[in-house]
């Protein structure tokens, strides 16, 4: 994993400055490439190959990479490329993509399995290639200024901040934010700054000072019918295939079935010999079953264990820093978790169990829909339009994946939005910014809720936290279960067949893993805090302050800071709108830091 930056012209106080950001993602080495046209830069986290030849940008021929990400399947296709002739100096994938450019040109990303942001510079055709993996694992972003013909791209948005020649707030981000908690848009916070969506292909011509997108990298869901045995094989192949390093590998364990079937793999390549780090919440045993079940199968398979204590000074201490490093609001709590773990681990790399619920259906709001799903067959009305009664009533008269996507969103869990947000846009299903899901006829079944969550929070919440969180500390996350390969075979298997005739969360897994895996957490809620119970005590003050004009009058344009403070008192009293108020503080925070 590395950190990435360039431009279409000489200017070394601006690599210089654009450097600064992405340092921390590559602390092991630094290259730069220079020629009459481009300035390509790389911050270097070694992990494969750690010799100086495998340091880049590299060059081969008329080709210029600088690539941020882990191809696993790099091995396969050297050994393709030695017999069609090609000569290695190394034994890292960045000199395997280049050859497989060479050879197949931008059809050699269709052969990449793996997480990746690149880009490949053509001095002899004076073309730019810009690409990212399916899924989204490794963010990559540009800036065009179309008066001065000067393109940018960077691993990091503060980079381009260096850029822009001015910096403003936009505003469609602050209303997506304010429904969903994330920003699932192609445009930043920042006007002029865009995300490279996952899959999609950037051609910038400098000949012609113009870039053009293409969406290259597609899903191609399978509808095989596979048996336990081969999901089994199917699964600890690919799990397998992403333990590939040349550094010690650490693995994030919790009491949920996910990360245990890793950890069963982890344990047949490498025996005992890695560590395992869990999260504990001091003085809150209540929401400690996770990692007391860890704890529990560690002891019993003789794993080296890290316990990592969370407190509400943690939540006081890293709030700002978080939002610094995340470079655009994000409502999820699990930030502070990830950054605290990221500078706990020893490791240059991580692997967590991620993805295993949106594909093997594991979480509650999944099981309400595939029973609603169910429910809906019998209902002779289901295709009348219902805007009446409570809200579980009005799901069975659903019969869009996207109204039953938005039923259970953010949007659904935060109370009185209008009271809070001035001037408040609440987002309906066409004003959903979906990527691969555009071109997929989505159908009212539950796979189809999960493929949406596929497209926007596993981007744009799970994986960009991971990623910003740990490669500011220059820490590599692996997410095995969001592999390709498994989402293309599994995603649409059979949702009857996931849940069980009991209905049961991540059935299929457990059955198909039981002989593999020691203890399960009884109850598996995801990721719980104390945070709303801290909310109501020791984070309340904090809280208080941060969400009052005092703090940062220019977020007033946006926030009603009256009724905001009488949220909060109503939070003491009772338990009202917690999530809500974490997102408000996420927003005021990065509209300080950000001076927006």
């Amino acid at each position: 994993m590395c950190g990435i930056n360039g431009f279409n012209f000489r200017d070394k106080s601006l690599a210089s400055k654009m450097k600064k950001f992405t340092k921390s993602r590559g602390p092991d080495a630094d290259g730069e490439y220079n020629d009459e046209s481009f300035t390509i830069l790389h911050d270097r986290l070694s992990i494969l190959d750690l010799s100086s030849d495998a340091n880049q940008p590299m060059i081969f021929k008329d080709l210029v990479i600088s690539y941020n990400g882990e191809i696993y399947n790099f091995r396969e296709l050297k050994n393709q490329l030695i017999n069609d002739g090609y000569k290695f100096k190394t034994n890292c994938d960045t000199e395997v993509i280049l050859y497989l450019f060479h050879k197949y040109n931008i059809d050699a990303f269709k052969k990449l399995s793996g997480i990746f942001a690149l880009s490949i510079w053509d001095k002899l055709n004076k073309k730019l290639y810009l690409v990212r993996d399916k899924v989204g694992v490794k963010p990559l972003f540009y800036h065009f200024n179309n008066n001065e013909k000067k393109f940018f791209f960077s691993s990091s948005i503060k980079s381009l901040l260096e850029c822009v020649n001015t910096r403003e707030i936009n505003e469609n981000v602050i209303w997506h934010y304010s429904n969903f908690g994330r920003n699932d848009l192609k445009e930043t916070i920042f006007k002029g700054i865009f995300k490279l969506s996952p899959g999609e292909l950037l051609i910038f011509d400098d000949k012609k000072k113009q870039y053009k997108l293409e969406k290259l990298l597609n899903f191609n869901f399978e509808t095989t019918k596979f048996s336990n045995l081969n999901i089994k094989k199917i699964i600890k192949e690919t799990v397998n295939s992403q333990l590939i390093s040349d550094v010690p590998i650490a693995l994030s364990l919790s009491g949920g079935v996910d990360s245990n079937i890793i950890y069963s793999v982890m344990r047949e390549k490498f025996g005992n010999k890695f560590n395992i780090y869990s999260f504990y919440f001091k003085d809150y045993e209540k929401f400690n079953g996770d990692f007391y079940t860890a704890k529990k199968n560690a002891a019993f398979y003789k794993t080296p264990f890290f316990p990592i204590e969370i407190s509400h000074t943690d939540f006081i201490e890293t709030a700002e820093k978080a939002v610094e490093i995340l470079e655009e609001p994000l409502a999820n709590q699990c930030s502070i978790l990830n950054y605290k773990m990221a500078n706990s681990i020893h490791e240059k790399i991580l692997i967590t169990g991620d993805g295993g619920d949106e594909i093997f259906t594991g979480y509650d709001s999944y099981r309400s829909i595939h029973i609603i799903n169910l429910i809906q067959k019998f209902n002779i009305f289901k295709n009348f339009e219902v805007n009446f009664g409570p809200k579980n009533f009005r799901r069975i008269f659903m019969n869009d994946p996207k109204e039953m996507y938005i039923s259970f969103s953010e949007q659904n869990i935060y109370k009185d939005l209008n009271k809070y947000f001035k001037n408040m846009k609440f987002y309906n299903k066409s004003d959903l910014s979906l990527n691969h899901c555009k071109s997929h006829k989505l159908q009212n079944r539950l796979n189809h809720v999960c493929f949406l969550d596929l497209d926007t929070v596993i981007p744009n919440d799970f994986l960009l936290r991971n990623d910003k969180m740990f490669m500011s500390q220059g820490k590599e996350v692996r997410v095995p279960l969001l592999d390709i390969n498994l989402i293309n075979k599994f995603l649409m298997l059979n949702e009857n067949r996931k849940f069980g005739n009991f209905f049961k969360s991540k059935n299929l897994l457990k059955k198909i893993f039981k002989n593999e895996i020691h203890s399960l957490v009884k109850r598996k809620w995801g990721l719980q805090s104390p945070y709303a119970k801290w909310l109501k005590g020791p984070l309340n003050s904090f809280a208080k302050e941060i969400l009052s004009k005092t703090y940062y009058a220019n977020s007033e344009r946006f926030l009603n800071f009256d009724n905001i403070q009488e949220m909060l008192v109503k939070h003491q009293n009772e338990y009202y709108n917690p999530a809500l108020i974490w997102s408000l503080i996420n927003l005021q925070l990065f509209f300080r830091k950000f001076k927006l």
